[in-house]
């Protein structure tokens, strides 16, 4: 398996979770709807798109990969690696 097919792999496996949350979301909506209810009597999620936004999800899996904050530690070590190597050169 090449790094190729692994990233493919593990991106199947985050749409897959995300599908499962999907569905048990809806499985909570459906529980709302039986009885969950404020004080006032009202129901407290009226729409499936307020408890869960399936749109949102999907796309923030694709932000995540893309965003990803750099270690401190590992930039210190590229300065200073980028620094040894300028040095060698004189």
């Amino acid at each position: 398996m090449d790094l190729r097919e692994y990233r493919l792999l593990c991106k199947a496996q985050e749409l897959k979770n995300i599908d499962q949350q999907f569905w048990i979301h809806l499985q909570a909506f459906a529980n709302n709807k039986a009885g969950l209810r404020d004080k006032k009597g009202k129901l407290i999620y009226n729409k499936f798109d307020k408890l869960f936004d399936y749109e949102e999800a999907l796309s923030g899996k694709d932000n995540k990969r893309k965003a990803k904050p750099s270690n401190p530690r590992v930039e210190i070590y590229k300065e200073f690696m980028r620094k040894k190597g300028e040095g060698n050169d004189n």
